[in-house]
């Protein structure tokens, strides 16, 4: 879910004001004058990105105040090394604040902004490659006038969104995140199945998705036990996978997922659980039978010690996979 802040702007904001608003802002309601409220939001989808993968960023605003916010530009500041794919709506320009080394700063001007409107700034990011997992802070603000609300008019006014976190990870984890677009190559955790790397697990799209991306990442972990994840009286002893998908529209993925779990095992016949229920078959499908959330297309040996399971997967929260 996307946070919200509301931010108050009052007629009397200036240099003092700004500094001491929590203070200044009742006094100014009080006096009689009236107050620019802002409302706003952000979005940032998957919170866990590959390197060099695409996430998708969004910040909005409502003005909740009477009066018109005149030349608004929003400023959205993007790790060191990203690279905008894509703006929606395609105002954008992009600049590095501090050299290659700085943050990318995206500049996006929009129209006056009436009471009661919203706007929403929409980017694709693709964000750099990292060698170690790397935290990172993704910021936004909107700077308007206020007009007829700010006496002041020596100065513009900053609306902050929500700052929004994403962890930034190698290919050589257990862990894969991205937005997902037709025809992206798949998702995939740290190659070279072992016994120091029993699992490997893959995300694709299985067709065309019907949205500007797909949000998922995919996770692995040792369990605490053979029957943990595991179904009701049965025994696991595969690791186990996590995967998860993040809704940034009002409507699913028109196609499935496909996910690819191959592990270090000799029966291509185990039984796969989803949330410790059986997966069922369904050789050779390329949809989900309806009320089915998840089923089993091929099952393989890759090799004598290995197993591959392909999975179609209707995008959900969190399940967990093992077998």
């Amino acid at each position: 879910m996307p946070s919200t802040t509301t931010t108050r702007r009052g007629r009397w904001v200036g240099a003092v004001v700004l500094a001491l608003g929590a203070v200044i802002g009742p006094l100014a309601t009080a006096s009689g004058a009236a107050d620019s409220v802002v409302t706003s939001s952000s979005v940032l989808a998957p919170g866990l990105v590959s390197t060099n993968r695409t996430a998708f960023y969004s910040a909005s605003w409502v003005n909740q105040s009477s009066s018109t916010l005149t030349h608004p530009d929003v400023f959205i500041t993007l790790p060191a090394g990203s690279t905008v794919l894509s703006a929606d709506p395609p105002v954008c320009t992009v600049s590095s604040s501090s050299g290659p080394s700085g943050p990318v700063v995206v500049s996006c001007p929009r129209d006056n902004l009436a009471s009661g409107a919203s706007l929403t700034q929409q980017l694709l990011v693709r964000v750099p490659a990292v060698s170690v997992s790397t935290g990172t802070t993704v910021t936004a603000q909107m700077i308007a006038d206020e007009g007829g609300n700010d006496r002041n008019k020596s100065h513009t006014d900053t609306f902050p969104a929500p700052d929004r976190t994403v962890t930034i990870v190698p290919g050589n984890v257990d862990a894969a995140g991205g937005c997902l677009r037709d025809g992206d190559t798949p998702l995939a955790t740290r190659p070279g199945l072992a016994a120091t790397n029993p699992l490997i697990t893959t995300a694709t799209l299985a067709g065309t998705s019907g949205l500007v991306c797909v949000p998922v990442t995919v996770q692995e972990r040792a369990a605490a036990s053979p029957t943990e994840a595991c179904g009701a009286g049965a025994t696991c002893t595969t690791d186990i996978a996590i995967t998860d998908f993040v809704s940034i529209a009002s409507q699913l993925p028109r196609s499935p997922l496909e996910l690819t779990f191959t592990v270090v095992a000799t029966s291509k016949n185990m039984t796969w659980y989803k949330n410790g229920v059986p997966v069922v078959d369904c050789a050779g499908a390329t949809s989900l039978p309806p009320g089915v959330s998840a089923c089993i297309t091929g099952r393989s040996k890759p090799s004598s010690k290995s197993v591959q399971l392909d999975v179609l997967w209707q995008a959900g929260v969190d399940p967990t996979w093992r077998g």
